[in-house]
């Protein structure tokens, strides 16, 4: 219960600019993205961009941006794109499939992943659960990464499936 309480008042902070306390919970929270060093740098309500590092846990064989580093930050980003428009604590939200297209070699050094926010995506979402004989709704909110130059590597579709918890039987 008391991280719950520091993640939302790290959220809230991270909302009004400073990004800094929300990067330290989910190095708690989680631990998967640890390793990669996977940094929020740019959270409002219309887009989000995270930082990926060049550091040597993020490079293949070739010495370049590892292709699972990447898609890692793709989803990274979405997901913070996601959770600026639905509570945890109303709803269930689960990536349930990940597409990545990689257009080209990044440029040494750090790349961003960004995901752009609609502005409808909240009323979108509520339609859909009202209309859905499950009560989910399930959409797309796609992510780019942008190489040290700002040019786009690669792009992915990060595939989400939201649920209000008062139409889930199982709550795990």
């Amino acid at each position: 219960m008391r991280m719950q309480k520091i993640f939302y008042w790290a959220f809230e902070m991270a909302k009004s600019g400073n990004v800094k306390w929300l990067n330290r919970v989910f190095k708690r929270v989680l631990p998967f993205n640890v390793p990669h060093g996977i940094k929020i740098i740019k959270m409002e309500e219309e887009q989000v961009r995270v930082l990926l590092p060049s550091r040597r846990a993020n490079r293949n064989h070739l010495k370049g941006m590892h292709a699972c580093a990447m898609a890692a930050a793709c989803e990274f980003s979405s997901g913070m794109a996601v959770l600026i428009r639905f509570d945890l604590a109303d709803y269930r939200l689960i990536m349930n499939r990940l597409e990545m297209d990689y257009l080209r070699r990044p440029a040494p050094g750090d790349c961003t992943a960004v995901a752009d926010i609609p502005s409808d995506l909240a009323a979108q979402v509520e339609a859909e659960i009202e209309r859905t004989q499950d009560g989910a709704s399930r959409f797309v909110l796609p992510s780019r990464l942008l190489d040290s130059q700002g040019d786009v590597v690669a792009e992915a579709k990060v595939h989400w499936h939201v649920k209000p918890w008062s139409r889930v039987r199982h709550r795990g």
